[in-house]
């Protein structure tokens, strides 16, 4: 039996999965992985991407150039002619040359029911816009944006208190788990693709440190669905005599409150209770500048926080 010959490219831990699922498959050989260029991390000390760390734990070959479009790239994979080029979280876009070369042979693994949320963050998105479902979605690669034929789509409903770390790791195995699946029956998967419904499209860019700011002006359960689509990074956080103060843990009372927006309505050992538009959030877990992160219990040990205050 001829196996699959495949070229994969990918950078972040999200691809890693991928990687390592169709490399297990005894019907796969995976001829090379293209990943981005190694970064400059702690004291100055250039880093691999967590697939190119992967690879060549596998003794895969591996190359990270500055650009995928060059022509030396262009003829490295035309000698190798892959069955298939699998692109999961490359972090380049591929162009007009090689798509024309490898037409319908390259399929990308998105995290999100396209055609929602193409783009850069589609994880942190489903959980900011309070969605009750997600899921991840195989498509063919074209010029742009996410915006190619679906060639399988797998789905999972939103428990209302998942976080980000949670739910990027389940979509990270549904989407190894789907890939595999259409690259072992691909002729099945892509005589029933379908095309994206424009009318149904959006897109969304990268997530921005400065999204993090709360707005106490927001409903309570607005706030926490940026809590947990935007932890760890970039956290959320608020102002206190001119420094930021991030917040590592929340809770929400939803009712109606007659508070001005932002109003520290109450702290003790339970929490800062602050009033929102619509509610009440509970600030359980707060780190200062420099400082590590403790309990508001462990907090008013040595510190307080005024009550009546407007943040």
């Amino acid at each position: 039996m001829m196996k699959n010959k495949i070229v994969f490219a990918g950078s972040p831990d999200f691809a890693v999965e991928s990687l390592q699922r169709l490399y297990d498959n005894p019907n796969n050989e995976i001829q090379l992985v293209i990943s981005q260029q190694d970064k400059k991390r702690n004291r100055n000390k250039f880093s691999p991407t967590a697939v190119k760390k992967r690879a060549m734990d596998l003794g895969i070959d591996v190359i990270t150039p500055q650009n995928i479009n060059d022509d030396e790239v262009f003829n490295l994979l035309d000698r190798l002619n892959p069955d298939f080029i699998v692109v999961v979280a490359y972090g380049q876009l591929i162009k007009k040359r090689i798509l024309d070369r490898f037409k319908n042979k390259i399929l990308n693994v998105h995290a999100s029911i396209l055609p929602k949320y193409r783009g850069a963050s589609p994880i942190n998105y489903s959980l900011i816009n309070g969605d009750k479902e997600s899921g991840v979605s195989i498509m063919l690669v074209e010029q742009g944006l996410d915006t190619g034929d679906v060639l399988a789509v797998d789905k999972i409903e939103l428990d209302k208190n998942i976080m980000l770390e949670e739910l990027h790791d389940k979509l990270m195995i549904m989407g190894a788990d789907l890939i595999d699946k259409v690259i072992n029956d691909y002729q099945k998967y892509f005589d029933s693709r379908e095309k994206q419904n424009e009318d149904e499209a959006s897109t969304v860019g990268k997530i921005q440190k400065s999204m993090g700011e709360i707005n106490f002006n927001e409903k309570a359960d607005v706030i926490y669905n940026k809590f947990r689509g935007l932890t760890p990074w970039p956290g959320l956080f608020f102002k206190l005599n001119d420094k930021t103060v991030k917040v590592h843990n929340i809770n929400i009372i939803e009712q109606y409150n007659d508070n001005k927006s932002g109003e520290v309505v109450k702290v003790d050992k339970n929490g800062i209770k602050v009033a929102c538009e619509d509610g009440f959030i509970i600030i359980t877990r707060l780190q200062l500048p420099n400082k590590k992160p403790l309990n508001v219990s462990e907090y008013l040990n040595g510190n307080s926080f005024e009550e009546g205050i407007i943040l």
